[in-house]
């Protein structure tokens, strides 16, 4: 192993040994209930709840399956993350989020499950819901570790194998979500939303620079690979099908979702969705046109290959301790939707499956400790399905974001429509 790569290996795990400490220093101020460990205790300001919703929705996706996409379709990418998360998706938050908030607040709600059951009544509801968010996460969850096992390939050129990469992060995820729950997942994610959208700038700064800057880099895309600058593989009437199904998706992420609910006040969510539009921005518009880029430097890459290209690019164009500063910023990325997804998910068997039989027996520390054990097992089985190397990580969530969409009309009915009905929204979902 060259010196250099024993550098970026050493700097990234550095930072993931800082994650790994703020995540259990925030276990000090965990109280032993299920709403502090699923909720935080809805005590977030405007920061958090920034952080803990943006850090979850962007996730590996940003940097990279967002620049892996732009490297086969080219700069529609750019607009089309724009016009679906940047716009559609905040408006979503903040039309879903108020009336979930104040509604859940009152009635200590957690899941979209607990409010169909609080409005209807309906077990079969609850349980139909819950279902298919889970039969949908489940695959999602394997993004994060699939982009963390690229990632190191990709920065160490293979020093550090694929199955190491995507242990270690699965590891260090676990170890800080299982102690410190929601408050642990949130500090944690303040700070890997900060790195990430730091890191993500810098590194369109950097690769624009090392390519002759950022209309040189352009210019040979036009001239070398035209099809990149237009729509013929995105084409419109795809275009916008897309953008419809990941903007109703992304509030009915149960991740997300939850993360709404959050915060110390309602007027904290309105800021949040005012804020999130700029930040979406930024970062999708320097991963679009790095990923376009890196055809003119690595032009052969075939289907999920294209997912190591910001790696590929970093290691190839910036210095050795920028490398790993930089890979850094790609595992805040994706570990901070991956640690809210298994956090999610154990939230949703507990409260939606086993929540009658934990209330009845009003045992809150064995609620607790059944939510970590899901986890454990969650995260284990996302290692193991991550190895058996399948489709590219664009694939995978395009496929959740159809079955979460399912969700949204029923949550918005129940919230907003008197004449809404259990069946109505159980037809919904079915037809969906």
């Amino acid at each position: 192993m060259s010196g250099d790569v024993t550098t970026i290996i050493v700097i990234m795990m550095g930072y993931l040994l800082i994650v790994l400490a703020l995540g259990i220093y925030s276990f000090r101020f965990s109280k032993p209930t299920m709403e502090d460990y699923h909720m935080a205790g809805r005590e977030f300001n405007t920061f958090i709840l920034f952080c803990a919703v943006f850090g979850t929705n962007i996730s590996a996706v940003a940097l990279i399956g967002g620049p892996g996409k732009a490297y086969h379709i080219g700069w529609a990418v750019w607009p089309y993350f724009v016009t679906s998360w940047a716009w559609l998706t905040p408006i979503l938050f903040y039309v879903i989020g108020d009336r979930a908030w104040k509604v859940s607040y009152k009635f200590h709600l957690i899941t979209q499950s607990d409010l169909f059951l609080k409005r209807f009544n309906s077990r079969a509801l609850a349980w139909l819901t819950s279902g298919v968010l889970m039969f949908y996460t489940v695959p999602y969850i394997m993004v994060g570790v699939i982009g963390g096992g690229k990632t190191f390939v990709g920065l160490t050129h293979g020093a550090v194998p694929y199955w190491m990469g995507a242990l270690i992060v699965t590891v260090i995820v676990c170890l800080y979500i299982t102690l410190g729950g929601m408050r642990g997942t949130a500090w944690t994610n303040a700070l890997q939303t900060v790195v990430f959208l730091i890191g993500g700038l810098l590194m369109f700064v950097i690769i624009a620079y090392a390519m002759g800057g950022p209309a040189k880099a352009t210019a040979q895309v036009v001239e070398k690979f035209p099809h990149l600058m237009d729509r013929s593989k995105f084409p419109m009437a795809l275009f916008f099908s897309y953008g419809i199904i990941v903007s109703l998706s992304v509030p009915m992420f149960p991740q997300v979702y939850i993360r709404l609910l959050t915060g110390n006040k309602p007027q904290k969510l309105r800021k949040m969705a005012m804020i999130y539009p700029f930040a979406a921005i930024l970062i999708f518009f320097a991963v679009a046109y790095i990923g376009m880029w890196g055809h003119i430097t690595f032009p052969d890459l075939q289907g999920a290959a294209s997912d190591k290209i910001l790696p590929m690019l970093l290691s190839k164009y910036a210095p050795v301790w920028i490398t790993g500063i930089l890979g850094a910023a790609i595992f805040a990325a994706l570990m901070s939707s991956l640690d809210a997804q298994l956090l999610t998910l154990g939230t949703m068997l507990i409260k939606d499956f086993l929540g009658s039989r934990v209330k009845k027996a009003d045992k809150e520390n064995n609620d607790i400790m059944l939510s970590r054990i899901f986890i454990i097992v969650f995260a284990v089985i996302a290692f193991v399905s991550a190895l058996m190397n399948p489709m590219g990580i664009i694939k995978i969530i395009e496929w959740s974001f159809a079955g979460y969409a399912s969700i949204i009309i029923p949550v918005i009915g129940t919230l907003y429509w008197k004449r809404c009905t259990a069946p109505g929204c159980i037809a919904a979902i079915i037809v969906s």
